[in-house]
């Protein structure tokens, strides 16, 4: 788990780095929808990770709470930050297709007897 952990973070990392360069309000609406899209289906399959959307998640701080990765994205958008808000909006959309996968490729996953 620890090295899904890293990977997952770094990977974020280069995302937020790399093909985000557009941050304003259509952008993040689109990224947005995605990362919503993303993680219905993971959450479809039963695959759908902790931090990405749940509304118990700590992962980000943003104002005077922590969040998921999608609600802080919808915090700092509605704050006006589209890049801050495009990097965990590009991390949840990440988190959600990365649960779809791992979903199944684990449905087969079970105690052998």
């Amino acid at each position: 788990m620890k090295k899904i952990t890293l990977i997952v973070t770094l990977l974020a990392a280069m995302m937020a780095t790399s093909g985000l360069a557009v941050a304003d309000e259509a952008a993040f609406k689109k990224l947005h929808a995605e990362a919503v899209a993303a993680n219905d289906k993971a959450a479809s399959v039963q695959g759908e990770w902790r931090d990405a959307r749940d509304k118990k998640a700590a992962a980000v701080k943003c104002g005077e709470k922590k969040m998921s990765y999608l609600h802080a994205a919808e915090c700092f958008a509605k704050e006006g930050d589209y890049k801050k808000a495009m990097k965990y909006a590009g991390i949840s959309k990440f988190q959600g297709e990365m649960g779809y996968q791992q979903a199944m490729e684990q449905k087969s996953a079970g105690p052998r007897h």
